[in-house]
């Protein structure tokens, strides 16, 4: 087992294991759920003016900035919120926003002003889109250009490349499509209790497949060499795909070793472990907001109503704020496009269809 002194700063050379709320385990999280965030009436009253008041001002939606849409006391309600993604245990679910009262259009424009509150968005999608409906498109997820969120399929477990993800359940499947989650920096412990050999593959860059939505565009284009498990500043944050490394590792024909297929298979096994993953059923009116650095989430596959107006729908947001812990800047760039930015609004170089 790695050693380290307690006055030293912990890095790749000198790692330590997280003791950290954000370090938790499945029953941790069912014996204590004040993770979940109810809204009260006097929070809905308030975005119901705020809402007024941004249609007022006939603005697009994502026109809206954080003075259109005017928040007092739930504004200090989000700011908690960000110091527990932050320096709590990094997900927090907000239950009982009454959607089935407004129209998508109104929905989409309140989700938008809540995000104005947190921090900056990100484009998600080289259509430079900063709020994604997440739905399923008939896509076959097998196909490395077919993103996850726009299938039925179940999502291995995984983290966005902002620093918080928002999901707002709008309508939920006719069954499945439960969201999985569990703690990343539990998995570093398990893998520095259990596996030390396999720290520095952790640590170690893996070339990420960017699906086509590198800068270039280009369906071969990988990320730089980025580890699984960053330290900086005596601070760890994670990114982790499977999928992503295995597929850029294909494209580029550089093979991964035995140390490092063997360190993200043990990544992702523990990831789906009973004892360390947890399960939710996402109900309309639930808003799911996770700092990606360390917690991983996923999804079961789901079945959805043949109704189009009853399909799964959900709305992403993909946020920075002013709080968020400080990222080597060879880690933040995740896109290629520097770090901490989305990705590129550009044309499509290909057009993505269902028969593709």
């Amino acid at each position: 087992m790695p050693e380290a002194t307690a006055k030293s700063e912990p890095n790749a050379e000198n790692p330590q294991r997280i003791n950290l709320p954000c370090a938790w385990y499945a029953s941790e999280m069912e014996a204590d759920k004040s993770w979940i965030w109810r809204f009260q009436p006097e929070h809905l009253e308030e975005l119901d003016a705020a809402l007024r008041i941004s249609k007022e001002k006939v603005l697009a939606e994502q026109e809206v900035t954080k003075a259109d849409f005017p928040l007092d006391g739930f504004a200090k309600v989000l700011d908690s919120l960000l110091d527990e993604l932050e320096f709590g245990r990094g997900v927090v679910l907000m239950r009982g926003l009454p959607v089935a009262k407004y129209s998508l259009e109104d929905l989409r424009r309140l989700y938008w002003g809540i995000g104005t509150h947190m921090g900056r968005t990100m484009s998600q999608n080289i259509n430079g889109e900063h709020m994604q409906e997440v739905r399923d498109h008939g896509f076959d997820y097998s196909k490395p250009e077919h993103r996850g969120s726009m299938t039925a399929a179940k999502l291995r477990p995984h983290c966005d490349i902002s620093d918080v993800v928002g999901l707002l359940c709008v309508r939920s499947s006719k069954s499945g499509g439960a969201s999985t989650l569990c703690s990343s920096m539990t998995i570093y412990n398990e893998i520095f209790d259990k596996h030390p050999e396999m720290l520095p593959a952790a640590h170690h860059g893996y070339r990420f497949d960017l699906d086509g939505k590198g800068p270039t565009g280009h369906p071969k284009e990988v990320t730089n060499p980025l580890p699984v498990y960053s330290w900086f500043k005596g601070q760890l944050s994670c990114r982790f795909n499977q999928k992503a490394i295995e597929e850029g590792a294909a494209k580029i024909d550089e093979p991964l070793t035995k140390l490092q297929q063997d360190t993200i298979n043990f990544i992702g096994e523990t990831a789906v472990r009973p004892d360390v993953q947890m399960s939710m059923d996402f109900q309309p009116g639930d808003i799911q907001w996770l700092n990606n650095y360390v917690t991983l989430h996923s999804r079961t596959e789901y079945e959805d109503y043949p109704e189009p107006d009853r399909k799964r729908l959900l709305l992403r947001l993909w946020i920075n704020h002013a709080k968020s812990r400080p990222l080597d800047d060879d880690f933040a760039n995740k896109t290629l496009m520097g770090p901490r930015m989305g990705v590129k609004k550009r044309p499509p170089t290909y057009q993505l269809n269902a028969a593709d």
